[in-house]
């Protein structure tokens, strides 16, 4: 199997994939093994490049949530179970907030809800920061339909701010620990504030004129009888899409019409992204391909997926684990295998090319080449 980048959506779609599952349950082994399966991947299919930090910042974000939902629930959760830990004075509260309270005892069932449902969000977090790790946002950006290229250069901008910023940080500070000047403290901090906003305009301003100068946001001129049939096909969409949704989740009506419904709505948004995206004129200086491994990596993402709502049809009570009574909890076979196929697939990926490989290719020309 040849070197090279795996597609920026192939990465996407695996690691939407695996926050769908972590969105489904609270068993922390599930969610447990979903984290170690994202930097397995990370750290043999990630390349050396600024946004790859974005995983470690990730799993920061993600003990940060963790912490704050362990205390939330500590301090302000209903007292939960009769396995008592410890008690902290509790705030009194007037009669019209009955049902609220701050402090008072405190149990293991409370402690455990509280930590499974921030490690639930957590993991979410994590699968997010693998995509932007394993996925760099200018070649990510080089796909978005034309339709809605404006709208993905602002976020491809926003998500790629925080890994700019830590990388900038870590050479301005590298560079003034060198020359023997403090980078702790106060003075540190005010030593590294003006580089480091300095290179960020420099930044900004070569890439407005990169942009500029090869015509970026032009458009070409589309008949007002195809402009107002992409607007119907997009109102179309739109509604059909509210519809399928409510009698989806309201589960009222005719079983086949809440999915006629999303499938009509679907396709005509569709339609009307690609007319629509004819009006933006864009060319692609060698496009990102698809091939069999971006299938591969998709179907397994979305597999894992697939394994816990068919796990949740027939036996939910195992994607929860049980606090009254407290047991410890299991490990359902289904959600375990998804993740096995995900696990799998993204290691039978391409692997990255070398040094010298993807040396040929400078990085002001990915650039350029994604703000074409």
């Amino acid at each position: 199997m040849n070197p090279r980048l795996l597609h920026a959506g192939a990465w996407w779609m695996w690691a939407l994939g695996l926050a769908a599952t972590a969105s489904r349950t609270t068993n922390p082994l599930i969610l447990g093994l979903i984290i170690a399966i994202t930097g397995l991947v990370v750290s043999s299919r990630a390349e050396r490049a600024p946004w790859a930090r974005a995983y470690s910042s990730a799993l920061i974000l993600g003990a940060i949530v963790l912490g704050v939902r362990v205390l939330f629930g500590l301090f302000f959760g209903l007292t939960l179970g009769d396995h008592q830990l410890f008690a902290l004075p509790q705030a009194p509260l007037p009669s019209w907030a009955e049902g609220i309270r701050i402090g008072g005892t405190i149990t293991s069932e409370q402690l455990l809800l509280a930590f499974f449902d921030g490690l639930r969000l957590a993991t979410i977090i994590v699968c997010i920061g693998a995509a932007n790790a394993l996925s760099s946002p200018l070649r990510l950006l080089k796909s978005v339909p034309g339709a809605i290229y404006e709208l993905g250069v602002a976020i491809v901008v926003a998500m790629s701010l925080v890994p700019t910023l830590i990388a900038d940080i870590t050479r301005v500070r590298e560079a003034r620990r060198l020359r023997g000047r403090t980078t702790t403290g106060a003075r540190g901090f005010l030593g590294l504030v003006t580089p480091v906003l300095e290179g960020s305009l420099r930044r900004s301003l070569d890439l407005a004129a990169a942009m500029d100068s090869r015509g970026y946001g032009r458009i070409e001129a589309v008949p007002l009888r195809a402009r107002r049939g992409t607007q119907g096909l997009l109102v179309v969409g739109l509604m059909s899409l509210v519809v399928g949704m409510y009698l989806f989740l309201a589960g009222t009506g005719s079983s086949w019409i809440g999915p006629l419904a999303l499938v009509i709505g679907l396709t005509a948004g569709v339609a009307g992204l690609i007319t629509t995206g004819r009006r933006t004129s864009r060319s692609r200086y060698r496009p990102d391909p698809w091939r069999w491994p971006e299938w591969s990596v998709t179907v397994g993402g979305w597999s894992a997926a697939a394994t816990i709502w068919w796990q949740m049809s027939y036996n939910a009570a195992a994607l929860e684990p049980s606090l009254t009574p407290l047991q410890w909890p299991g490990l359902p076979a289904l959600p375990l295998i998804g993740l096995a196929i995900a696990t799998v697939t993204a290691l039978a990926t391409p692997p990255l090319p070398s040094d010298e490989t993807s040396s040929r290719v400078p990085p002001e020309l990915i650039a350029a080449e994604a703000s074409a």
